[in-house]
């Protein structure tokens, strides 16, 4: 088991700091390195992982290739935007995820620490095509439980059905516990889809793919390390829960127009290593079928491997929190208990005045330590006030900008904008000022006394031409 990265009490969500990149397994076409350092590693063996499916199940992933396939071809031949892309994504290669009830798909922003000017601190966001996690349920989804609608349905519902270990109000409480502060979601303070288990990024040109694997590399950078510190032992934050926890991945995706590569990531040596694992284009049949394969299996892994995972390390924190909570309401209940006992010795010879019915301090003393303010939300909040300052002092400088220009009389009109390529010039309309000005009617007529008569002069010529000819013959 690798040692986990240097991490304290309170936690505050950080990125792996170093990033190994790996396309050996694409070049040369070899196996792998997931196989044997990652937790799961999908069977890129196609005619392997076919083999023993149904017939049933076999039509359905031939459908699926072939929507797929054509989506790309008629996205190709009109060029396609790319929000055209990233629907025909998340239709045909995301589509049993979306559908899953366990599971959750949806374009949202994610939070991580940087360095600003100053060198200090400072919360700033990012915003993936599409984040894949695990649903989280409330009160209402919890008592109810998962109804299947198809009828005579004979198939296990078990990983479908909601579990209190992903209550909405318990990660709530567990997460704003200045004793655990476990962020569970990419957007610090919320549970609306916790622990991505797969991130993606479109572009509509081969030309961005630089742009996406870099996006995409930070990205896996930001949800391993959240998936980091839930597998940590929330006693002691500088160890793992077992010796299997370090055993934690991401699957990330790519696609720049019908071109898409598929990573894992997972931890090495206390960095962030991200291989690409298959690569090509779904405009050919034989790939938009891989493709599929392997998003069936990544599905089957979030389902099986993935949601059960999450939920094993989070006991540790709900735990944590609830004996935090037991704790609470004892030193609570005893520091009631020796004042009413304190009163009830000294009788009638107590002074009241002596006795502070709103002086609470003695018995929430406990629950005060406790209710700190939490230092990611403190950094959140203080990089908001950064943000609104930085914006008030641009909007003030501009202000005197033109006060100052205003007073000095400078002409502050806007420039011509610049004519777009492709665009037609305008044709600029001058009024003469020789013209002397027309009063409303009918309009001034567009030949002069000087054209009509030339006009005329040459009707004449052109008859006197014609007669002298007829004569000749």
């Amino acid at each position: 088991m690798d040692a986990p990265r240097e991490r304290t009490m309170p936690l505050v969500p950080e990125p792996f700091k170093t990033l190994c990149r790996s396309r050996q397994s694409v070049i040369l076409r070899e196996t792998p390195m997931a196989h044997t350092w990652a937790r799961f590693c999908p069977i890129l063996n196609i005619v392997q992982y076919r083999e023993p499916l149904t017939e049933e199940k076999k039509t359905e992933l031939d459908m699926r290739a072939s929507r797929l396939s054509k989506g790309a071809v008629v996205n190709h031949i009109y060029g396609s935007s790319e929000f055209c892309w990233e629907v025909c994504a998340w239709r045909d290669a995301f589509g049993l995820m979306m559908d899953d009830e366990g599971l959750r798909m949806d374009k949202r922003p994610y939070e991580y620490v940087d360095q600003n000017d100053d060198g200090q601190g400072t919360v700033k966001m990012r915003i993936p095509d599409a984040t894949l996690g695990l649903k989280t349920y409330d009160d209402y989804y919890l008592k109810r439980g998962y109804v299947c609608s198809v009828q005579d349905c004979k198939e296990d519902h078990s990983t479908k059905q909601p579990d209190k270990r992903l209550s909405q109000d318990r990660l709530k409480a567990m997460m704003h516990n200045p004793e655990c502060g476990l962020v569970v979601d990419g957007v610090w303070g919320k549970t609306d889809l916790v622990f991505p288990f797969a991130v993606y990024e479109a572009k509509k040109r081969a030309s961005s793919f630089g742009a996406a694997e870099d996006q995409i590399y930070h990205a896996c950078m930001t949800y391993l390390a959240m998936l980091d510190d839930l597998v940590r032992n929330p006693d002691n934050v500088a160890e793992y829960q077992t010796e299997d926890s370090s055993r934690y991945q991401l699957f990330a995706f790519t696609s720049c127009g019908s071109y898409w590569e598929v990573y894992i990531a997972w931890k090495l040596c206390d960095s962030c290593h991200v291989e690409t694992i298959w690569e090509g284009d779904v405009k050919i049949w034989p790939k938009a079928f891989e493709l599929i394969c392997i998003m069936d299996q990544v599905h089957d892994y979030a389902v099986n491997n993935h949601r059960p995972f999450v939920m094993k390390h989070l006991e540790a924190w709900h735990s944590r929190h609830e004996k935090l909570l037991e704790a609470d309401d004892t030193a609570l209940n005893d520091g009631t208990s020796e004042d009413m006992e304190l009163s009830d010795s000294d009788g009638e010879e107590s002074d009241s005045s002596d006795c502070d019915p709103n002086d609470f301090e003695a018995f929430t003393r406990p629950i005060k330590s406790r209710l700190r303010l939490l230092k990611w939300f403190d950094l959140k909040e203080r990089s908001k006030e950064a943000r609104g300052d930085k914006a008030r002092q641009t909007r003030e400088h501009n202000r005197k900008l033109r006060k100052l220009s205003r007073s000095r009389g400078i002409d502050n009109t806007p420039t011509k904008k610049k004519r777009r390529r492709g665009e037609p010039p305008k044709a600029e309309v001058t009024k003469s000022e020789e013209a002397p000005n027309r009063d409303g009617g009918r309009p001034s007529k567009t030949s002069t006394k000087s054209t009509r008569q030339t006009t005329k002069s040459t009707r004449i010529t052109r008859s006197y031409t014609r007669l002298h000819a007829a004569e000749s013959e």
